[in-house]
């Protein structure tokens, strides 16, 4: 009869278990940390083009951490003045020289793209460069979600006078140069 209870117990213990494990697999965070930066010249209208892509539930684990709020946006549920704070955490945390000359970013917008699973969800946020003519050099900064996550990768993409290159960014090496001869 004993070994009857506990053979019961312990089924229900491994059903348990597993309902658990089933469950909470689409709650699960992802299990790598990375941004993509893309930067495009365009030489016609002299701008440079900037489009920043982060898992939005770690973007917003990183504004919690630096500034103490929680913007609701992965939720569905954003406080007044979420998108206020990304385009600030955004243009703190990515800085650019062209030529060897620091440039003012312009935050343009943002869009979110939904994910199948919540934690997959993404925030694009845009910005712009004006009066850039011609690059020769590019130097990027980007210390996107660094501080939040020490295994934070920060992948930066350029496509200038034709030539595509990239930079490979993290906490040990958060800035990078380009050379377009």
């Amino acid at each position: 009869m004993a070994y009857k209870r506990s053979y019961h117990w312990s089924r229900k213990l491994a059903l348990t278990l597993l309902m658990l494990v089933v469950f909470s697999a689409g709650l699960m965070a992802h299990q790598f940390y990375l941004s993509i930066t893309t930067l495009q010249h365009h030489p016609e209208s002299q701008k440079l083009t900037l489009s920043v892509k982060l898992f939005l539930n770690d973007l917003e684990e990183a504004i919690y951490q630096q500034e103490g709020v929680r913007l609701g946006l992965w939720r569905d549920a954003p406080i007044d003045g979420a998108l206020d704070h990304v385009a600030r955490y955004v243009r703190a945390n990515l800085s650019i020289r062209i030529n060897g000359a620091p440039v003012s970013l312009k935050y343009i917008d943002e869009q979110m793209e939904a994910a199948e699973v919540i934690e997959d969800n993404v925030i694009i946020c845009q910005l712009e460069v004006e009066d850039i003519p011609e690059i020769t050099t590019i130097t990027v900064h980007n210390s996107l979600l660094i501080e939040a996550f020490d295994s934070q990768t920060n992948l930066v993409k350029v496509r200038a006078n034709g030539t595509r290159k990239s930079l490979n960014l993290d906490k040990r090496l958060p800035e990078g140069e380009l050379s377009f001869d």
